[in-house]
């Protein structure tokens, strides 16, 4: 039998956490404007120009920069606003 006490740590309070949180916001608004061209291009593009390779890969490279800042939000979520936790394991 597995007992799990989890202990909060301190809450994040100061200067990274609010810069965390400011470059958590201009990340989301910059992760829905790329998603929003990205999608404008594929709804509005002409067929002929959508199966270009030149097409492809601006699509390609518009989704490398999206996984990269929902990946940048993400950490400065953990890092920065997060809350610190202890787990505490009994047996």
């Amino acid at each position: 039998m597995h007992i799990e006490n989890i202990e909060y740590g301190p809450e994040k309070l100061g200067f990274w956490s609010q810069i965390a949180f400011i470059l958590i916001i201009l990340l989301t608004f910059a992760a829905a404007g790329i998603t929003s061209d990205m999608v404008w291009k594929i709804i509005f593009s002409e067929p002929s120009a959508a199966s270009t390779e030149s097409f492809i890969e601006g699509i390609g490279k518009l989704m490398a920069y999206l996984l990269f800042i929902l990946a940048a939000i993400l950490y400065l979520y953990v890092k920065g606003l997060l809350q610190d936790e202890y787990v505490t394991t009994l047996e």
